[in-house]
């Protein structure tokens, strides 16, 4: 968890020194505020693993892991609608540390670890929630840098989309339900 932490920290550190992100609010904010929380799990990680007698991950995979950071930095520059893919792109990341954080409270607990088994629980949590914000973010920037861009869109869909997303994640919105008609969901 350590390695991949670092790994996902490198795109947030770009993003909030990016003036691109500043013009979406929401979009700046959440970023820097999964910048610092990752430094927070970073840290926290950091302290565990040196109470356990761990070493830190070898300097060739941490090494591949900043590579892979800046690739994923330069990706967005190039991007038309880079503050909303970069947005995804956390999303995608952020899921992939939910799931590692699983893993890692499973097998604390199976080891018998409470203290490894409470701080991934603690850091499942923070990222659950910037999932679930980013999520809720996305239709305003979406909508945004497409008019940014010159493309007409209907702004009133943004809050439809975010009821709708909040709904498929309480476990209501099968999709069923959802319908564009006149530049709304229904």
């Amino acid at each position: 968890m350590l390695a991949l932490e670092r790994h996902v920290r490198m795109p947030f550190e770009a993003q909030d020194k990016d003036d691109d992100f500043s013009q979406y609010p929401q979009a700046g904010a959440l970023v820097h505020q999964l910048l610092h929380q990752s430094q927070h799990h970073i840290d926290a990680l950091e302290a565990s693993l040196t109470e356990l007698g761990g070493n830190p991950a070898s300097p060739v995979k941490s090494a591949v892991s900043q590579f892979e950071g800046f690739f994923a930095g330069v990706i967005d520059g190039v991007r038309k609608t880079k503050v909303s893919k970069a947005l995804r792109d956390d999303y995608t990341a952020l899921a992939l540390c939910t799931a590692g954080y699983t893993l890692l409270q499973t097998t604390a607990m199976a080891l018998g670890n409470s203290a490894v088994a409470a701080l991934a629980q603690r850091h499942l949590g923070d990222y659950a929630k910037s999932v679930m914000a980013i999520g809720q973010a996305l239709p305003g920037v979406v909508l945004q840098e497409l008019s940014d861009i010159g493309i007409q869109v209907a702004t009133s869909v943004a809050e439809p989309a975010r009821q709708a997303a909040k709904e498929a994640w309480q476990g209501g919105g099968d999709g069923s339900t959802v319908t564009v008609t006149s530049g709304t969901i229904a």
